[in-house]
């Protein structure tokens, strides 16, 4: 679950039509997006119009009657994103019960600079949005009750994908100066081994559990027991305490400390090989979990060409405990507007759907023998983290699958039709095998005969062979990219069928 429900319908259109645009293989009509995004052409129309006023980093252009998206070279999707969550104000409603400064609908009102209406209607759908994750939204002042942990990474994600400033903040500079101090002695002191989006994790959820804390919203003792952490340097925690008790009013006392840093004392956060090996020795509950983890490794690595050493098994089971623990309590994947892991998946079925399903197939059957979240959401994280993890899984798993016979029936010469073949084995993927035949050849037999031995026929003239089981496929002697397209669709559909059907004979013993 996501919280586009948030956006205005105008803008859950206008985001939609950009992604569309942004992830399509070719431009679009109006009347193609007009039927995507389920409303008239004039619609659309005006959410091209909208979209190019709001940024000067992309813009929707109309070519030829077609649109399609341009970014600046240095922005991503990740621009629109945060300009729709500043713009927006069931976000900015957000936002202000993170800091909890109204206490009634009409401060709050006041403070947005809209009507008491407007406000209340924003409110309520904050409160069934956020209901799935067992928030509540509270009065005087206006805040957020409830699981304190998905409470925390929904403010983590949202202040992240907003692209928020510290400049924008009630803090001053010398606050987060001496705050990353703490952050960066806690990683010395426990020698983690955190990539840049994992100290940005640390770093942001610190500052948030801060303000969380001086607004008197804890976190139960009994999760914040880990015995494998080491503390900050306490040079780092009383540069820091001057500005906290000036600015929080609060005392940087060892039960704050460890609720600011409540990924690594709980341990939900495993970074590094000496913390993750105390925190198996020390923790029943993350030591079950690793050991599950590490089979389903285990089992993946068995499916590839390669195997997997121990050490890529211990990062995989390590990255997957880190998304798995996390939502523990909540049973619903927790995300704010923007998913690059889905679109990344939607891609990844174009140019490896056989590896996808395979990898599907693996984490369903995992999630049910653990009983663990279902949620297709849960589930795509779980694959993308995996092919994140090991890229080489999207080439290196081991063919189970028949090979896929293609024929090519040529017209013209046999040097072009040698070229043909060549561009096909330069452009499509999977296990298959090209053959050759030449019209003449075809003349002294039935063509239905010879095609029907065959998975797929491509040919560079039209054939016309009634009740023929094997697809036709009529080309250009160079093939188009929308040939290419429809004849790997074609190759993948027929790998997944045949893969399905001996997985089925396999687990029933029939092989």
């Amino acid at each position: 679950m996501n919280l586009h429900r948030l956006l205005k319908r105008e803008n859950q259109r206008q985001l939609q039509l950009i992604e569309t645009l942004y992830y399509s293989q070719r431009p679009r009509s109006s009347e193609e997006l007009a039927e995507i995004i389920q409303c008239t052409i004039p619609i659309v129309l005006n959410d091209i119009r909208a979209i190019n006023k709001q940024s000067d980093y992309y813009k929707v252009v109309r070519e030829n009657s077609l649109y399609h998206f341009e970014l600046k070279d240095n922005a991503t999707l990740d621009v629109l994103i945060s300009t729709m969550l500043t713009n927006s104000l069931s976000f900015k409603i957000l936002e202000v019960l993170f800091y909890e400064e109204s206490h009634s609908l009409i401060d709050l009102s006041k403070r947005l600079f809209c009507s008491l209406s407007t406000v209340q209607a924003a409110m309520n759908n904050l409160q069934e949005v956020l209901s799935e994750w067992k928030i509540n939204v509270r009065r005087r002042p206006f805040r957020l009750t409830g699981n304190e942990i998905a409470i925390r990474h929904l403010y983590f994600l949202y202040f992240s994908e907003k692209k928020a400033l510290r400049e924008d903040t009630p803090f001053s500079s010398e606050f987060f100066h001496f705050g990353d101090e703490v952050v960066r002695s806690m990683i010395a002191n426990n020698q983690l081994k955190t990539s840049l989006a994992q100290y940005n994790r640390l770093n942001l959820t610190f500052f948030i559990s801060l303000v969380r804390i001086s607004n008197e919203h804890h976190m139960t003792s009994r999760i914040l027991r880990s015995t494998a952490i080491n503390a900050p340097s306490q040079r780092s925690i009383n540069n820091f305490n001057y500005f906290l008790r000036k600015e929080m009013d609060m005392f940087y006392s060892e039960d704050i400390m460890k609720e600011s840093f409540w990924l690594l004392y709980s341990d939900l956060f495993l970074l590094g090989e000496e913390q993750t090996a105390r925190v198996l020795e020390t923790n029943p509950y993350t030591a079950y979990h690793y050991e599950t983890h590490f089979i389903f490794a285990e089992k993946l690595s068995k499916m590839l060409v390669h195997p997997l050493t121990e050490l890529q098994k211990e990062q995989l089971a390590t990255i997957l405990i880190n998304q798995h623990l996390f939502h523990a309590n909540t049973k619903e994947f927790i995300s704010v507007l923007q998913d690059r892991k889905r679109e990344c998946l939607n891609l990844l079925d174009t140019f490896h759907a056989h590896c996808v399903h395979q990898l599907r197939n693996l984490v369903i059957k995992f999630t049910e023998e653990y009983r663990l979240f279902k949620s297709p959401e849960f589930i795509d994280n779980y694959i993308y983290q995996i092919i994140a993890t090991v890229p080489s899984c999207l080439t290196g798993l081991k063919q189970i699958d028949k090979t896929v016979n293609l024929l090519i029936v040529s017209s013209d010469s046999k040097m072009q039709e040698s070229l043909m073949a060549e561009l096909l084995r330069l452009s499509l993927r999977g296990n298959y095998a090209i053959h050759q035949i030449n019209v003449k050849q075809l003349h002294s037999t039935s063509y239905r005969k010879v095609f029907e031995e065959y998975d797929i026929v491509i040919s560079t003239s039209t054939f016309d062979v009634p009740n023929c089981k094997t697809p036709i496929i009529a080309v250009e002697l160079c093939p188009s990219v929308h040939s290419i397209n429809r004849i790997q669709k074609m190759i993948d559909q027929i790998i997944l069928e045949d893969t399905q059907f001996t997985v089925r004979l396999i687990e029933k013993g029939l092989e």
